[in-house]
């Protein structure tokens, strides 16, 4: 009896396991916090190559970025040839990429990095590669065999009236076949619905239009074009959690060409992604950064904001002419507060402990002067124009 029992025992561990394995192969890769990482259209545009994007990955391992979190290195459109091989599969172009994605791929997991890639749901990409539609199959296939962890999935090209929803489920199901599991980001750039079916089976989702305009090479680079985006997240929190993120697209902070931004402007984004648990892909040449833009991206406190496990994206409470004052949730009881100048010029703005549900009295630590303070119910600070200040509040017990 007892050797029976054994044996049912030992049977139900090995139907677990199996239907354990089985759910790892068949659903995308997990992401319990926001993804994190650089992203190549930004730096390079689509003139990309191997030999940069290595650089890249050493310069991701040496200036301490992937140590900090960022762990992804996305190819973006251009990546691949014009034309299909004669089997129908995407290949990179022979000239940039001569030693192809999977040499790429085993390079940058030898180094603890993770390689994304880009394709779109159309017949072409955005800056005109052949893109997926109706390859869907062959091409999640062949990313799988070159070992891709990340697939960021544009809108682009004709699709002879099918909607982007069946597209992309095309393409999620065709990963899974595939049997290796990634990362999923959608990117139907002029949507403001996406998050309605996307949150249901996506790693994170864009929530409207690009940061920068779309294929704009030479764009002049403002604050105005994150606060915008921003608003794009503003109503959708219920839909961000933990595996799956609203994604107002990239980090502009050091972007390369004709950025107008301040650096406490840049500073500001990078507090408002954080605090809205964004995914955290950068945009600058990581090859060459200014120490003061290394300084933002390297923030380990603002970073663990973003990456706080609690998964809770931060909310607007309040917005007037001047300024506005966000609030997010931390998994540890405590809450971080952005305190946000509208103005031209510099401002104070007070933040009352009773709009943060809080009262008595607590624990301030700004997250970038690193200074302490206890207050009791209110606080004022000064604040750059367009920029922030950003607090974690603790509850004294």
């Amino acid at each position: 009896m007892k050797a029976y029992l054994k044996f049912l025992i030992l049977v139900s561990v090995l139907i677990l396991q199996n239907k354990s394995l089985s759910a790892q192969l068949n659903s995308l890769a997990p992401s319990p916090t926001p993804p994190m990482g650089w992203m190549s259209w930004y730096t390079f545009i689509d003139h990309i190559n191997e030999k940069q994007i290595m650089e890249v990955a050493d310069a991701m391992v040496s200036s301490g970025l992937r140590d900090a979190g960022y762990n992804l290195i996305q190819l973006d459109d251009g990546w691949m040839a014009k034309e299909r091989d004669k089997e129908g599969r995407q290949y990179a172009d022979k000239v940039r990429f001569p030693n192809g994605i999977k040499y790429l791929a085993n390079y940058l997991h030898q180094k603890g990095l993770k390689l994304g890639i880009y394709s779109s749901n159309g017949s072409l990409t955005c800056a005109g590669y052949p893109g997926s539609y109706n390859h869907e199959e062959i091409d999640a296939k062949t990313y799988a065999e070159w070992g891709v962890d990340y697939l960021k999935y544009d809108a682009c090209g004709k699709k002879e009236g099918h909607p982007d929803q069946e597209l992309n489920m095309r393409m999620i199901n065709a990963i899974k076949k595939t049997g290796r599991p990634m990362l999923y980001a959608v990117c139907v750039f002029g949507s403001n619905e996406t998050h309605l079916w996307a949150s249901k089976v996506a790693t994170m989702w864009r929530t409207g239009g690009d940061i920068v305009q779309h294929i704009e090479r030479n764009p002049i680079v403002t604050y105005k074009l994150w606060y915008t985006n921003l608003q794009q997240v503003i109503g959708k929190e219920a839909y961000a959690g933990n595996g799956h993120w609203n994604d107002p697209d990239n980090l502009i902070i050091g972007y390369p060409r004709n950025n107008e931004q301040t650096i406490e402007e840049q500073k500001a984004q990078f507090s408002f992604w954080s605090l809205i648990a964004a995914p955290l892909l950068l945009s600058v040449d990581v090859r060459a950064m200014d120490p003061k833009i290394k300084a933002i991206i390297m923030n380990k406190e603002v970073i663990a904001i973003n990456q706080d496990k609690a998964g809770v994206q931060g909310s607007r409470l309040i917005n007037d002419d001047d300024h506005e004052i966000w609030v997010k949730k931390l998994n540890d009881g405590s809450k971080a507060v952005i305190l946000f100048n509208k103005k031209d010029v510099e401002a104070e703005i007070r933040l009352n402990l009773k709009d943060i549900n809080e009262k008595g009295k607590v624990k301030v630590r700004d997250l970038w002067t690193k200074q302490n303070k206890t207050i009791t119910s209110s606080l004022t600070s000064k604040v750059a124009p367009h920029g922030v200040v950003m607090f974690k509040i603790n509850s004294f017990k």
